[in-house]
């Protein structure tokens, strides 16, 4: 009878210690999950802010989403948006999967047709196999400022010289104010774009010297950034030029 007593007396030691290892366990195994916070960051060809004339291709887009520790996050969605003036953040493309060589939207490329920002929206995610959670995080904008690209038709032809050109995107009455440096810049012409968007105007040397001009096309609207365009007209020998005059 006794040793019946002692026996039941060790089995329920044993299960009272089991379940006390059992629950021991627990908090060891809810430690294995992590969070943690992420950084993105996104360049245009190395760069946050750029300024180029309309109708450039800008390519490759460079994403990077980092955790707290410095790591490539591995799991979670990445969208690259795009903000016209205007207009609110839109989704242009997403990387489903950063494992894949990391963050990437492949070939991905754009030409200006204006003003335009970018950035990255990582989502955030959960990676299964390490139980690691990330938090989701927006990038730093990247400012994309467009100018009017100019077809550039000016010449001095028999010593008689004009600044002229064309511009892109095609504008009809559009302002073009033309300045002389006469110490400080000030007024020569206004000049508008005629219905293929061209303009022209007579310029040359001051009393036979050097003598420097400059254009300034007005914005459009908030698409097109102002633009400035220097020339400088030379007086030059006759055996040089004809008239002895040349623009560049």
């Amino acid at each position: 009878m006794l040793t019946t007593k002692l026996g039941a007396v060790l089995a329920s030691l044993a299960i009272t210690t089991g379940a006390a290892a059992t629950l021991s366990a627990t908090p060891a195994q809810a430690q294995l999950a992590t969070s943690l916070t992420t950084t993105s960051s996104l360049k245009i060809d190395g760069q946050t802010k750029i300024t180029a004339p309309y109708g450039t291709l800008f390519s490759p887009f460079q994403a990077f989403v980092q955790d707290s520790n410095g790591v490539a996050v591995q799991a979670g969605s990445t969208l690259l948006q795009r903000r016209l003036p205007g207009r609110s953040w839109a989704t242009v493309k997403t990387d489903a999967d950063p494992t894949e060589g990391g963050v990437s939207f492949g070939a991905y490329g754009t030409r200006n047709k204006g003003n335009v920002q970018y950035r990255l929206h990582y989502l955030g995610g959960t990676d299964t196999t390490t139980a690691t959670t990330y938090g989701a995080s927006f990038s730093p904008t990247v400012t994309v400022i467009t100018l009017w690209k100019i077809k550039d038709t000016s010449a001095c032809p028999y010593g008689k010289c004009h600044i002229s050109g064309k511009l892109t995107p095609t504008t009809r009455n559009h302002k073009v104010a033309v300045q002389i440096k006469r110490g400080s810049w000030q007024r020569y012409k206004v000049l508008r774009t005629n219905s293929k968007s061209a303009y022209r105007v007579g310029v040359s040397t001051i009393n036979g010297r050097t003598t420097k001009y400059r254009i300034i096309i007005a914005p459009l609207g908030h698409r097109i950034t102002a633009t400035k365009k220097l020339y400088t007209v030379y007086r030059v020998s006759r055996a040089a030029a004809p008239r002895g005059a040349v623009l560049r």
